[in-house]
């Protein structure tokens, strides 16, 4: 088959998978496999195992930054090989390939417009299929078709009702912001679920407190250099989230808070 520039396409990757053995570098493969001259962008593969949380916010951290028609492939797929519905969807001129666990929560909790497919179609899987690796198998060669042009409703039929998983609300009673520390990022700073949009205003007109074990923290900042290096502060980071970190070190291995923990701040 003979392509021309048109058919080049974009695809991008977030998966679980991290940087050792063959899965990242195999579900390229199947890609360009089908269409040789795909663009293929890895987002992340640093995904918590496991983590369908994770990867629905980083996935919505980052589609928009891409031209309109980019698909996005996203695989943090615990239930691989079971029930769970293979499945592509269209929103806001943007393709997601994935399992339907959960992992486009965050898009599709933004509202809009919304055209899900089941992936079915065995013709655009790869063979034999494994039990194990359907980003090989099925995710990554759907990608590579759609990339080329394909029609989503070919892959399969409509998809309704799709998976979300819960998502934790930071919640404010009386003087009292209770939230939780959802994962920490490369730096070692930890993102938590307590929003700009909506706590960002009153967190900026108050004061506050924030205190753990040796350390204490009594203003949002707006940068990470507003404070001395080793010192502790909270700011609102690009993705919108409270951050809770340490200038010029590690907030994970020194304010002794994990992903999971609650987080609790005091509006004075």
């Amino acid at each position: 088959m003979k392509l021309g520039k048109r058919n080049r396409g974009i695809v991008t990757l977030i998966t679980d998978f991290g940087t050792k053995g063959e899965y990242s570098g195999a579900m390229k493969g199947a890609i360009l496999r089908v269409n040789p001259r795909c663009q293929i962008i890895d987002i992340t593969h640093e995904i918590e195992p496991q983590s369908i949380r994770q990867a629905s916010w980083v996935l919505e951290a980052s589609y928009p930054y891409y031209p309109p028609g980019t698909i996005h492939v996203v695989v943090a797929d615990p239930g691989v090989g079971t029930a769970r519905r293979a499945i592509v969807l269209q929103k806001e001129g943007y393709t997601f390939v994935g399992p339907d666990n959960g992992v486009f929560t965050r898009i599709l909790a933004r509202g809009g417009r919304i055209s899900a497919h089941e992936i079915t179609q065995r013709r655009f899987f790869l063979t034999p299929l494994s039990d194990t690796f359907h980003g090989r198998d099925i995710f990554a060669p759907a990608a590579g078709h759609l990339s080329l042009g394909l029609e989503p409703r070919l892959l399969g039929p409509k998809a309704e009702d799709l998976t979300t998983v819960e998502w934790p609300i930071a919640r404010l009673s009386g003087g009292t912001l209770k939230g939780i520390i959802l994962w920490a990022d490369s730096f070692g700073n930890l993102i938590t679920n307590v929003s700009r949009k909506e706590h960002g205003p009153e967190l900026k007109r108050r004061r506050v407190l924030i205190k753990g074990r040796g350390w204490r923290i009594d203003q949002i900042r707006r940068t990470y250099g507003e404070c001395r290096p080793g010192q502790p502060l909270a700011l609102f980071g690009s993705s919108g989230f409270l951050e809770l970190s340490v200038n010029r070190g590690n907030a994970l291995n020194t304010l002794g808070l994990s992903p999971g923990d609650p987080i609790i701040i005091k509006l004075l």
